[in-house]
């Protein structure tokens, strides 16, 4: 079935998608880690993994570049529509489960790569340390994570002078709000609903976290929104991102 006969859920703000448990939102606009990761998913003969794939955005488009993608969801309404916009001949390149984070029941070093964006910003901070020690053991040896977050800078830039002061303190993760529509740029409609916490990100927290695991950081960096801009000013660290490779040793 194509993209044009799935009717998405509407949301409030052009560009984000609303997910079905009201946990949170997919972009539609893929950004630079998530373009890394769909021409690796292309260039590779070995199984790929998106986590948190809500409706399949990245997951479409690495299976249009010629890749094999295990794709997962907390909610398996997600996966069916997901499945509904995938074209009859891509439908064997993809897998889909339903499997949620801090766990993962997925084999040990078994993926080349795996795209988690924006999903750990829904994660207390322990169980975000978990995580991406999760992913760290799903990854074949030599294998590259591509994760990307939210930020205080984007549509949560109310928060900024609490951000500043977290990490004026010293705070492990400064980016820990709630209840997280307060901070949101417009008025939240009655209709509206959204995650109660939020744990907004940096690029040295997602440094810290997987270096921590075991990884070896390749390139981070904020991730500018352009798509955005019409919401407000901002300055282009909207979200911020991460690429890195499981050691092979």
């Amino acid at each position: 079935m194509s993209d044009e006969k799935v009717q998405l859920p509407k949301g409030w703000v052009e560009g984000l998608v609303p997910t079905l448990n009201h946990s949170g939102f997919m972009f539609e606009v893929l950004d630079e880690y998530a373009d890394d990761f769909i021409l690796f998913s292309g260039a590779t003969t070995d199984e790929v993994l998106e986590i948190g794939c809500a409706y399949g955005v990245a997951t479409i488009a690495a299976l249009n570049a010629g890749g094999r993608v295990r794709a997962t969801d907390i909610d398996q309404r997600h996966l069916d529509i997901l499945r509904e916009r995938v074209p009859e001949e891509l439908q064997a390149n993809l897998t889909t489960e339903v499997q949620s984070l801090p766990k993962l029941d997925l084999p040990e070093n078994e993926f080349a790569a795996i795209l988690c964006s924006r999903v750990l910003h829904f994660l207390s901070g322990d169980d975000i340390d978990a995580s991406v020690k999760a992913m760290f053991k799903c990854l074949q040896p030599g294998g590259s994570l591509y994760i990307v977050a939210d930020s205080a800078y984007g549509v949560w830039r109310k928060f900024i002078p609490v951000w500043k002061a977290n990490v004026a303190a010293g705070k492990r993760w400064p980016g820990y709000m709630e209840p997280a529509l307060d901070y949101l740029p417009y008025e939240v409609k009655g209709e509206q609903t959204g995650p109660d916490f939020m744990n907004l990100l940096s690029p040295e927290l997602l440094e810290r976290t997987c270096t921590e695991a075991g990884f070896e950081v390749k390139r981070t960096s904020w991730i500018s929104r352009d798509d955005f801009k019409k919401e407000g000013s901002m300055d282009g660290r909207e979200n911020c991102g991460i690429l890195a490779i499981k050691p092979r040793y």
